[in-house]
């Protein structure tokens, strides 16, 4: 399939009404054609070992949907974690959605803590919004290392909203295996907005108990 062949596959699969539903959510200007990621991931799936759909022959920065394939096929394309995060590194700043930061973290491989953190270092004082994004996200992945605490200390205050989100997330998924540590981080948070949304994420997860939702809600 070439790339032509896949733009004409894609807007034939087009749902106009799921298009509207996905441009409210995007939080972008990409155009949306209203594909869904379970048929996006199957054609990334089938072609990403195909030599004739070529990435740089991808016309970015117009349809959602395009983007997508072009990280996902990318990722998978690449043999190691270290250059998937040095690729990340220097294209994430075209993602700009986090339709697609979020759900590309699904193609990176097995990080160890030091290759993330190394990544984190270099992404969440980012200029860019979506690159930011992208190093919180790919901090839920190492919730269960003990060192993650350390993430704590460099989150970033006043935030934009979309990465406001993403750092209030991974709070929540902290708390799983550092409770005590993310209570005294909340407690001591002057960012009221990201203190919230925390609280709102743990006290929506099935994941804790009704004492220790009741912890957290008293810091409201």
């Amino acid at each position: 399939m070439t790339y032509k062949e896949l733009e004409k596959q894609l807007l034939s699969m087009g749902d106009a009404k799921f298009a509207e539903f996905s441009k409210s959510l995007s939080n972008s200007d990409y155009i949306s054609i209203g594909v869904k990621n379970p048929e996006l991931r199957k054609i990334i799936k089938e072609h990403k070992d195909d030599p004739e759909l070529k990435t740089e022959e991808f016309e970015l920065g117009r349809y959602l949907e395009i983007d997508f394939i072009y990280f996902g096929l990318s990722l998978c394309r690449i043999k190691t974690v270290e250059e998937q995060l040095d690729f990340l590194r220097k294209n994430v700043k075209n993602a700009k959605s986090w339709a697609i930061t979020d759900c590309m973290s699904t193609y990176i491989k097995k990080t160890t803590y030091e290759q993330f953190k190394c990544f984190f270092l270099d992404m969440h004082k980012s200029k860019d919004t979506y690159a930011r994004r992208m190093a919180y996200i790919l901090a839920l992945k190492q919730y269960k290392d003990s060192r993650i605490v350390e993430i704590l200390n460099l989150i970033q205050l006043n935030e934009e909203y979309i990465v406001m989100m993403a750092e209030a997330w991974l709070l929540s998924v902290i708390a799983l295996t550092k409770e005590d540590e993310v209570f005294n981080y909340l407690r001591k948070c002057d960012d009221l907005k990201l203190k919230r949304k925390a609280i709102s994420k743990i006290n929506e997860s099935f994941r804790f108990t009704s004492e220790s939702k009741e912890r957290f809600k008293s810091l409201r």
